[in-house]
This record gives C-alpha cells, sequence and structure tokens, in this order.
C-alpha cells in the first residue's frame, strides 16, 4: 500500500466515523457502549439481546439491565466537531506528511477527579427526571469517558460516590477507551453489574473515538 492508497483508508475512516456519531446513528452508539462494558467485564452476548424502549429512557434494554448511557469530555470540547474537522483535514491533505502534528500530552488526573467530571450530566439527568416523573431507581446509568486532554491514574482511590447514590439511581458505570468501572449496584441491579462492584479493569488495547 503506498502513501495514497494509506490516505484514502485515512479518510474513509474518518468519514466511517463521522457517520457513526451523526443523529441518525445514536442508539447504535449507546449499544456500542454497553457492548464496551460488557466486553470489560467479560459478559457474553448476543446482538440480539440488546433493544430500544420509546419513549426514553432507558437508552438501552439488555436482559434486565435498563442502561442509561450519555458521554463525558473534555470542557468545552465536542465529539462530532473533532471527527468533523479531522475528516476534512484528511481531505485537503496531498501527502501523509501533511498529518502528522505535535499533540499537547495529557495531564494525569486522580481517579477521583475522573469520577467527578460525571457530576453536571448526572445533576441534570436528576433534575430532568425528577421533574418529569421518571424513577431512577430503575436506571441503570453508564457513561462513556472520551479525554483527549486527561488520563485517569488508577493508583489513586475512588471515593465513595456520595452525591450520585443521593440521586437515586439503580447503578452507575463508566467505561474509557481503555478501562471500565462500576462506581456503584444496589441490590436491585443485575447480577453481572454487582458481582463486579468496585473492579476497575484495564483492557490491553484501547477502542476510542
Amino acid at each position: 500500500m503506498d502513501d495514497s492508497d494509506y490516505l484514502r483508508l485515512l479518510t474513509h475512516q474518518a468519514e466511517q466515523a463521522n457517520t457513526f456519531l451523526s443523529n441518525a446513528r445514536k442508539w447504535e452508539r449507546e449499544r456500542w457502549v454497553c457492548q464496551r462494558l460488557l466486553q470489560a467485564l467479560n459478559i457474553a452476548y448476543r446482538t440480539d439481546e440488546f433493544s430500544a424502549i420509546r419513549p426514553e429512557p432507558p437508552d438501552v434494554l439488555f436482559r434486565e439491565a435498563n442502561f442509561e448511557v450519555f458521554w463525558v469530555l473534555d470542557e468545552g470540547r465536542r465529539l462530532n466537531d473533532d471527527w468533523r474537522a479531522e475528516l476534512e483535514r484528511r481531505r485537503q491533505a496531498f501527502s501523509l506528511s501533511q498529518l502528522v502534528r505535535r499533540e499537547t500530552r495529557p495531564k494525569r488526573i486522580a481517579a477521583a477527579e475522573l469520577q467527578a467530571r460525571l457530576a453536571p450530566t448526572l445533576r441534570k439527568k436528576a433534575h430532568n427526571y425528577l421533574e418529569r416523573g421518571l424513577d431512577p431507581a430503575e436506571l441503570d446509568l453508564l457513561a462513556y469517558v472520551n479525554l483527549k486532554r486527561a488520563v485517569p491514574d488508577f493508583n489513586s482511590p475512588f471515593p465513595p460516590p456520595t452525591e450520585y447514590l443521593r440521586q437515586g439511581w439503580r447503578s452507575l458505570s463508566l467505561v474509557g477507551p481503555t478501562y471500565a468501572r462500576v462506581l456503584f449496584a444496589h441490590g436491585q441491579a443485575p447480577d453481572f453489574l454487582r458481582h463486579n462492584l468496585g473492579r476497575t479493569v484495564i483492557f490491553d488495547v484501547g477502542v476510542g473515538l
């Protein structure tokens, strides 16, 4: 494969990423996040075990789990903007050398800060669901953490998720490109979440967007 072929391949990959991040693929994207968690927890599944429900929430039904999926990004960053800009950059490039750029090294953050970054979305959801008369005790919250400017330090401890427990969710998990963790799971939560409570799983190979 020469440079021009590889450049076309990179452009095609960026086009696929943009399509995957479109509104039309929202449920497929949410299902993918659920699958990443299940893979991390070594839970076998079939594609036909996932289903959607309207109106939301939850976003994804899987066996006894009612997954409500949300994304956590760096402040001021929108995921689809990243790939739109990258697609344009690849389309305009005439050589691979034009795609080379120096990236700022991400800072290392404590597990407590990683957990705290879930707070803005969870506070908003808790408020909205209360106004709509929805019971958070029936929902299994799942955060997909996609940070470009920070890398979690899993040698640091996770603090008790006190604020999130008070909001009343049935369970709360997070998954990132190279890790996953069940932060809490009450007695009514699915067994596969309760059995993995408090365990951080690190992937050998990360997959992200």
